[in-house]
């Protein structure tokens, strides 16, 4: 199901969406919705990333446990030479 939503641009915006319109060979309508899909996606990313790190940081918090950083840097060197060893834990 889709429906419809109202923006409201000022005339320079306007102009620019018809013109990139114009130059894709697309209406308005998709370029617009094709920003926003994909702004979306990206902003949706960078806040399940940012829950991740406050819910690591809060684990850290409690536990105290981490992984050396020199132990992070030799999987890291191995996984660039092309060894798979598992993630250190």
């Amino acid at each position: 199901m889709s429906s419809t939503l109202g923006i409201k641009l000022d005339d320079a915006t306007r102009e620019r969406l018809k013109t990139v319109a114009s130059g894709l060979d697309r209406a308005p309508h998709w370029v617009i919705k094709t920003a926003l899909i994909e702004f979306l996606d990206r902003e949706e990313t960078a806040l399940r990333e940012r829950l991740e790190d406050e819910a690591r940081w809060a684990r850290y918090q409690e536990t105290g446990q981490a992984i050396p950083q020199e132990r992070v840097m030799q999987w890291l060197d191995a996984l660039a030479e092309g060894r798979r060893e598992p993630c250190p834990e």
